[in-house]
């Protein structure tokens, strides 16, 4: 049976669906309580009484930018199938996630206010530094069952998520290159699975 959606609730999402959209036309800076409360058809108390600051709510689309990246590209360790393989998969649904409108959208507001406010992207980083990802986990349980070197997880996870971003994320995002094709994101990923591999596999 599916839960019900209280009115708090699409209260909730409407607000920052609304947020979302007005970061992006006008960014974090310039959008008022007012026209996002507008934009969202709900009064301005409705949105204070939800997110007490406009440091909250970018906080909150940070934490549903990382709760659906986490969802998207959710990894289980698998000790009788090739490491290359599982990772193979991962890198297929993390491009498939980094050429998608919505996200990509999502961390142009991400990337432009950590640069304006280092404060707050440190206060949002140290938010959501303290979730893991499944590919942490995945790396660890493979440390475990000796397939891999002995390696902190998250660095090592950021490493393979770098080798990807390198050519799939940070030239669309910076440069306004073009998406990856078919072609090209299978070699992306299989490059990055080799290189990674390559230095960390036993």
């Amino acid at each position: 049976m599916e839960k019900k959606i209280t009115q708090s609730e699409r209260k909730h999402a409407a607000i920052l669906a609304a947020a979302i959209e007005e970061f992006k036309d006008k960014g974090f800076r310039a959008t008022s309580m007012d026209s996002l409360a507008a934009r969202a058809q709900v009064s301005k108390r409705t949105v204070y009484n939800h997110f007490a600051s406009k440091e909250l709510l970018f906080q909150a689309i940070a934490q549903q930018m990382f709760d659906h990246s986490a969802q998207v590209t959710s990894i289980r360790y698998q000790s009788d199938l090739p490491l290359a393989q599982q990772l193979l998969e991962f890198s297929d649904k993390e491009l498939d996630l980094l050429a998608s409108e919505h996200f990509r959208g999502l961390a142009k507001i991400m990337i432009g206010e950590c640069i304006h406010s280092p404060e707050l992207a440190a206060s949002t980083m140290a938010q959501l530094n303290e979730q893991e990802l499944s590919l942490e986990q995945w790396i660890r349980d493979a440390v475990t069952d000796q397939k891999l070197k002995p390696v902190e997880p998250a660095y090592a996870a950021g490493q393979f998520i770098a080798l990807i971003k390198a050519n799939a994320f940070w030239p669309q995002i910076t440069m306004g290159q073009a998406i990856p094709d078919a072609k090209q994101k299978q070699q992306i990923a299989r490059d990055a699975v080799g290189m990674f591999l390559a230095y960390y596999a036993l």
